[in-house]
Protein backbone atom coordinates (compact mmCIF):
# COMPACT_ATOMS: atom_id res chain seq x y z
CA UNK A 1 0.00 0.00 0.00
CA UNK A 2 3.06 2.84 0.79
CA UNK A 3 4.39 1.23 -2.59
CA UNK A 4 1.32 2.59 -4.38
CA UNK A 5 1.08 6.05 -2.98
CA UNK A 6 4.65 6.72 -3.31
CA UNK A 7 4.19 5.80 -7.22
CA UNK A 8 1.37 8.28 -7.42
CA UNK A 9 3.26 10.90 -5.57
CA UNK A 10 6.40 10.77 -8.14
CA UNK A 11 3.44 10.66 -11.00
CA UNK A 12 2.50 14.10 -9.64
CA UNK A 13 5.71 15.69 -9.38
CA UNK A 14 6.59 14.58 -12.69
CA UNK A 15 3.75 16.27 -13.88
CA UNK A 16 4.28 19.09 -12.03
CA UNK A 17 7.77 19.35 -12.73
CA UNK A 18 7.03 19.40 -16.38
CA UNK A 19 4.17 21.57 -16.00
CA UNK A 20 6.41 24.50 -14.22
CA UNK A 21 9.09 23.86 -16.47
CA UNK A 22 6.86 24.58 -19.87
CA UNK A 23 5.50 27.33 -17.98
CA UNK A 24 9.03 29.27 -17.04
CA UNK A 25 9.64 28.44 -20.77
CA UNK A 26 6.68 29.31 -23.02
CA UNK A 27 5.58 32.66 -20.87
CA UNK A 28 9.38 33.69 -21.91
CA UNK A 29 9.54 32.75 -25.28
CA UNK A 30 6.54 34.04 -25.92
CA UNK A 31 7.62 37.38 -23.87
CA UNK A 32 4.08 37.20 -21.96
CA UNK A 33 3.25 38.69 -19.07
CA UNK A 34 3.48 36.26 -15.64
CA UNK A 35 1.08 34.42 -14.87
CA UNK A 36 0.72 32.28 -11.94
CA UNK A 37 1.07 28.63 -12.63
CA UNK A 38 -2.23 26.85 -12.46
CA UNK A 39 -4.37 30.48 -12.49
CA UNK A 40 -7.28 30.80 -13.34
CA UNK A 41 -7.67 34.81 -14.65
CA UNK A 42 -11.16 36.01 -15.96
CA UNK A 43 -10.96 38.86 -18.95
CA UNK A 44 -14.21 40.82 -18.60
CA UNK A 45 -17.82 40.76 -17.48
CA UNK A 46 -18.65 38.23 -20.66
CA UNK A 47 -16.02 36.24 -19.58
CA UNK A 48 -17.17 35.69 -15.86
CA UNK A 49 -20.86 35.37 -16.58
CA UNK A 50 -19.73 32.39 -19.36
CA UNK A 51 -17.25 30.86 -17.69
CA UNK A 52 -19.54 30.80 -14.60
CA UNK A 53 -22.06 29.34 -16.69
CA UNK A 54 -19.47 26.99 -17.90
CA UNK A 55 -18.79 25.70 -14.35
CA UNK A 56 -22.27 24.90 -13.53
CA UNK A 57 -22.39 22.92 -16.83
CA UNK A 58 -19.70 21.40 -15.58
CA UNK A 59 -20.90 20.65 -12.39
CA UNK A 60 -23.99 19.09 -13.62
CA UNK A 61 -22.20 16.87 -16.10
CA UNK A 62 -19.92 15.60 -13.53
CA UNK A 63 -22.89 13.89 -11.07
CA UNK A 64 -24.35 13.14 -14.17
CA UNK A 65 -21.32 10.88 -14.87
CA UNK A 66 -21.28 9.20 -11.60
CA UNK A 67 -24.63 7.85 -11.73
CA UNK A 68 -24.23 7.15 -15.47
CA UNK A 69 -21.07 5.23 -14.26
CA UNK A 70 -22.93 3.22 -11.59
CA UNK A 71 -26.01 2.14 -13.85
CA UNK A 72 -24.65 1.08 -17.28
CA UNK A 73 -21.57 -0.78 -17.60
CA UNK A 74 -19.10 0.09 -20.75
CA UNK A 75 -16.94 -1.77 -23.24
CA UNK A 76 -15.17 1.11 -24.52
CA UNK A 77 -13.29 4.21 -23.48
CA UNK A 78 -15.06 6.44 -25.42
CA UNK A 79 -18.39 5.24 -23.85
CA UNK A 80 -17.43 5.99 -20.48
CA UNK A 81 -19.15 8.86 -19.42
CA UNK A 82 -15.70 10.72 -17.95
CA UNK A 83 -14.14 10.98 -21.07
CA UNK A 84 -16.94 14.04 -21.59
CA UNK A 85 -16.23 15.33 -18.43
CA UNK A 86 -12.37 16.06 -20.06
CA UNK A 87 -13.72 17.34 -22.98
CA UNK A 88 -15.80 19.63 -20.85
CA UNK A 89 -12.44 21.03 -19.06
CA UNK A 90 -10.41 21.17 -22.14
CA UNK A 91 -13.56 23.73 -23.93
CA UNK A 92 -13.22 25.70 -20.65
CA UNK A 93 -9.46 26.39 -21.68
CA UNK A 94 -10.30 26.94 -25.14
CA UNK A 95 -12.98 28.99 -23.95
CA UNK A 96 -10.73 31.45 -22.11
CA UNK A 97 -8.34 31.52 -25.37
CA UNK A 98 -11.09 32.49 -27.16
CA UNK A 99 -11.68 35.24 -24.83
CA UNK A 100 -8.52 36.56 -24.86
CA UNK A 101 -8.26 36.18 -28.38
CA UNK A 102 -11.15 38.45 -28.58
CA UNK A 103 -10.44 40.96 -25.97
CA UNK A 104 -6.62 41.07 -25.44
CA UNK A 105 -4.59 43.42 -27.35
CA UNK A 106 -1.45 40.87 -27.18
CA UNK A 107 -3.04 38.00 -29.07
CA UNK A 108 0.61 35.99 -27.67
CA UNK A 109 -1.89 35.40 -24.46
CA UNK A 110 -4.49 33.50 -26.60
CA UNK A 111 -1.52 31.25 -27.86
CA UNK A 112 0.56 30.98 -24.40
CA UNK A 113 -3.12 29.38 -23.34
CA UNK A 114 -3.47 27.17 -26.35
CA UNK A 115 -0.10 25.71 -26.10
CA UNK A 116 -0.25 25.42 -21.80
CA UNK A 117 -3.73 24.15 -22.18
CA UNK A 118 -2.61 21.33 -25.42
CA UNK A 119 0.65 20.52 -23.44
CA UNK A 120 -1.08 20.61 -19.76
CA UNK A 121 -4.06 17.68 -20.47
CA UNK A 122 -1.76 15.62 -23.19
CA UNK A 123 0.68 15.34 -20.51
CA UNK A 124 -1.88 14.64 -18.02
CA UNK A 125 -3.66 11.89 -20.34
CA UNK A 126 -0.10 10.47 -20.77
CA UNK A 127 0.98 10.17 -17.18
CA UNK A 128 -2.19 8.81 -16.58
CA UNK A 129 -2.32 6.02 -19.42
CA UNK A 130 1.27 5.02 -18.14
CA UNK A 131 0.83 5.57 -14.66
CA UNK A 132 -1.49 3.40 -14.47
CA UNK A 133 0.44 1.01 -15.40
CA UNK A 134 3.02 1.43 -13.32
CA UNK A 135 1.03 1.71 -10.22
CA UNK A 136 -1.22 -1.45 -10.67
Amino acid sequence: MGLFFLKILLILMIYLLLMYTFHRGMSSWLGVGKRKIFSHDIINEHHEKVDTLHRKIMMVALFACVLIDVIFDFEHWYQNPYSFILLILISGSFLKAYMEWKYVENKRECTYTVLEASFGYGLLILLLSVGIELVF
